[in-house]
């Protein structure tokens, strides 16, 4: 299972939005929404890409999803002709069921109906569902519509039936999400909310490497990532931000004011070296917390000396440590040469 635990889930209950509006956003971000078609659509379709894709218009999507909620509706224009179009609609999900799929047939039939309406020197175009789910747990639900029917192979060919073109972001490696660096950022950051806490870090250093020349859009996903995470994930994103070669001081430069600007630093900024160190400093404290807290509720007594061990770890000590207690059967064992 993935996920950040109740408190997090508790924070994503109170603003499911969140999701939705970074997904939107990282869509218009230049270049990204035609990396993630040519990325994801079947080759013979990508082949026939005679430019990039656009937005539709809010006007046809008003009128093509009135009441509806669909994410990002895109146009494609086809070798053959300025008509040859196709309409991509992709669905990011946070959560999973059957009724999603219900869900992207209602917007496919809609779109539909307003193709038919417009004046046309053929066939329609074709609408294809594109699904982007970065749940808790990996999708587990139907990729076919027919799968939901409780009917027999005969009757499934009279019903109507479609196949959702699907990325499931938490479960896919991190090196498959993108080779466009923008949608790849974009995709940790959606990748790292569906991540436990304990394995967040190394996810959000590889979000914070693929963005670190794009300002706006690392800002985005931070921010997001507060929202939907909580401010556990500071000292995270203090430290990823550490650990970047040189070369990287613009997303340096913008994770220290983002921290700044969440109260996460005490005092003016005396440059952005400092404001780091500031920053790791505060995340030692809460991995110092926490190592303890565990070990007391794992162990109920932590001796002086553990204190003192604690008091001088740094952090990839305390880190192994904490993780080491979820699962020890004994004080001795969670500090046991590494």
């Amino acid at each position: 299972m993935r996920g950040l635990g109740v408190g997090t889930r508790a924070a994503c209950a109170r603003d499911v939005g969140s999701h939705d509006k970074a997904f939107r956003k990282l869509m218009k971000e230049e270049g990204v929404a035609e990396a993630l078609l040519r990325e994801r659509l079947p080759a013979s379709l990508v082949a026939r890409f005679a430019g990039p894709p656009t937005h539709l218009s809010e006007s046809f999507v008003d009128g093509a999803l009135k009441g509806s909620l669909a994410d990002v509706v895109l146009g494609v224009p086809l070798l053959g002709g300025e008509e040859a179009w196709v309409l991509c609609l992709v669905e990011h999900k946070r959560t999973q069921g059957d009724l999603v799929l219900v869900q992207m047939l209602r917007y496919m039939a809609s779109l539909y109906e307003e193709l038919a309406r417009k004046p046309r020197k053929g066939l329609l175009a074709a609408v294809v569902p594109l699904l982007i789910y970065n749940g808790d747990e990996a999708w587990a639900g139907p990729r076919r519509f027919s799968d939901l029917l409780d009917a027999s192979p005969e009757v499934k060919r009279l019903c109507v039936d479609f196949e959702a073109v699907l990325l499931d972001v938490g479960a896919e490696p991190t090196g498959r999400l993108s080779s466009h660096p923008t949608l790849k950022g974009g995709l940790l950051g959606l990748k790292a909310a569906a991540t436990p806490l304990s394995e967040l870090e190394p996810v959000l250093r590889e979000m914070v490497d693929a963005l670190a020349e794009e300002q706006s859009t690392l800002r985005l996903f931070l921010q997001y990532l507060m929202t939907v995470v909580g401010r556990d994930a500071l000292p995270l994103v203090a430290r990823a931000a550490h650990t970047q070669e040189q070369g990287k001081e613009k997303a340096m430069q913008t994770i220290a004011e983002f921290l700044e600007s969440k109260g996460y630093r005490r005092g003016r900024r005396q440059g952005l070296k400092r404001g780091l160190e500031q920053g790791l400093e505060q995340g030692l404290e809460a991995l110092r917390v926490a190592t303890r807290r565990v070990l007391v509720k794992r162990f109920k007594k932590v001796p002086a000396e553990t204190e003192e061990k604690i008091a001088e770890a740094d952090a990839a000590t305390l880190t192994r440590w904490l993780e080491a207690s979820l699962d020890a059967k004994s004080l001795k064992q969670v500090f046991a040469p590494h």
